[in-house]
């Protein structure tokens, strides 16, 4: 049913983060990325006394972000000491009393998003199944029909990126975006659920693709400027195990439907709408717009609230952070007002813009052009002529899930490292799509051996 589609789903994509969050825990006490208390003694004028109990804090400490604060005090719970009298400071102490980590809504909350792209890949694979049967309520469908049902979501998350690109961000934050794509994931699951012509269907597919978009493109970005800088690059590797995971819900989700009921398709889509209204409901009430962009964009004591209420820090240490987030952008010459020309033009004009831009584009486009994503959106399909069920996709599912969290460990491992493991899984997957391609082509009209279906795709995506 579709309520346990998105128990299943919510259950998978928790787990993910409950361990990750345990894991990054274990970082943070392996690097000992502490604070020590101070005590202030009124009666000596500029003089620090610390205590050898130490605090968890998130970042490097004072003195290595900013080797002029040496002497300053830190954002701590201080203890004043009067008359021989202990008396603790009444402001709050910028650590969370909960175990749980402040990083974690900001990270978790993003990166439903990614989840429900992958998700809507996943279930896609699915419907396709069923609707290529001829049996659904939509009747007989033909392969160009198909075939818009699976990419026309593509089409509207170029459509998002093209606005978003072309109108920049300078007026629209992160956390609004993320509002934007969770309303265009709820609209867009619910035109396409509901309807009953098939171009009402399509029309819904496109909206939740333009969800697809604006939250790809905000994700990314709220995670990397808002979650501890020690855990940043982690945790926006991270975000692509989430919607790995995400795929693996949406195989999941056809594997427990019933294919004999007509209908059933409407539900693998149903099975996101409680996910969607939940990622807007959380980030109405936990996240805070991004620190970063509103300190580029001159809303300093906006940005100091923003950043003390996000990672539960003391207001003191949040100004310090906020002037040294305006003070690199400016060292490194970044303007936010510019328009998309400019922008383009520095892009281009430039040497080292321009073969950033070619290198990322160029990967970016190869990856697309593999076949990859074609495989995941016909996964179903490619099994279905092997004589498979649907439960073979979650197994390819699950399978890539885990060779996703193996390259997010290996990415900064010194003995591999981003070049290698590109080097290497770029060679896996031409030579296991050329074996795949091989062998239905030598089976011609009769089914293939299902095995070597299942081991191609399965070295493929992983």
């Amino acid at each position: 049913s579709t309520s346990t589609m998105a128990v299943l789903y919510l259950a998978c994509f928790l787990s993910v983060v409950y361990a990750n969050s345990r894991g990054a825990v274990k970082v943070l006490q392996r690097k000992e990325l502490y604070a020590p208390r101070r005590v202030i003694a009124p009666g000596i004028v500029g003089r620090r006394i610390g205590i050898n109990r130490r605090t968890p804090f998130f970042g490097a400490p004072a003195e290595r972000r900013n080797p002029t604060w040496k002497n300053a005090e830190r954002p701590r719970r201080s203890i004043t000491v009067r008359a021989g009298l202990d008396e603790k400071d009444p402001s709050p102490s910028p650590v969370a009393s909960s175990s749980t980590p402040s990083w974690l809504p900001l990270f978790a909350i993003p990166a439903l998003g990614g989840a429900l792209f992958g998700y809507d890949i996943g279930a896609t694979s699915a419907v396709v199944r069923l609707l290529g049967t001829g049996s659904s309520d939509l009747g007989s469908l033909d392969s160009l029909q198909l075939g818009l049902m699976a990419s026309l979501p593509l089409l509207g998350a170029m459509l998002a990126s093209g606005v978003i690109i072309g109108a920049g961000d300078a007026k629209i934050g992160r956390k609004t975006e993320l509002y934007t794509a969770s309303i265009l994931y709820a609209v867009g699951t619910a035109i396409q659920s509901l309807s009953g012509a098939l171009d009402l269907i399509l029309l819904g597919r496109i909206v939740y693709g333009l969800g697809i978009g604006v939250a790809m493109h905000a994700a990314p970005l709220y995670i990397a400027e808002t979650t501890p800088s020690n855990l940043r690059g982690k945790l926006v590797s991270l975000k692509e195990a989430v919607i790995v995971l995400g795929i693996v819900a949406g195989y999941a989700a056809g594997a427990l439907t019933n294919p004999s009921d007509p209908s059933a398709w409407r539900s693998i889509f149903e099975a996101a709408l409680p996910v969607e209204l939940a990622m807007f409901g959380l980030v109405s009430v936990l996240l805070t717009e991004s620190p970063r962009w509103l300190a580029l964009r001159g809303r300093k004591e906006e940005a100091v609230g923003a950043l003390a209420k996000s990672q539960n820090m003391g207001r003191e240490a949040a100004e310090i952070e906020v002037e040294e987030m305006i003070k690199f952008s400016n060292e490194g010459g970044g303007n936010t007002d510019m328009s998309f020309l400019e922008r383009s033009e520095a892009l281009l004009t430039d040497a080292t813009n321009r073969k950033a831009l070619t290198i990322g584009v160029g990967l970016v486009l190869l990856q697309q052009l593999s076949g990859q994503p074609s495989v995941l959106y016909y996964a179903n399909r490619i099994f279905e002529k092997a004589g498979l069920g649907f439960e073979a996709a979650v197994g390819v599912g699950i399978f890539k899930t885990i060779m996703t969290l193996v390259s997010v460990a290996l990415v900064e491992d010194p003995k591999w490292g981003r070049r290698p493991l590109l080097l290497t899984g770029t060679a896996g997957m031409t030579a296991s799509l050329a074996a795949l391609s091989a062998i239905f082509a030598q089976a011609g009209g009769d089914d293939p051996s299902s095995t070597a279906v299942l081991a191609c795709v399965v070295a493929f995506v992983g």
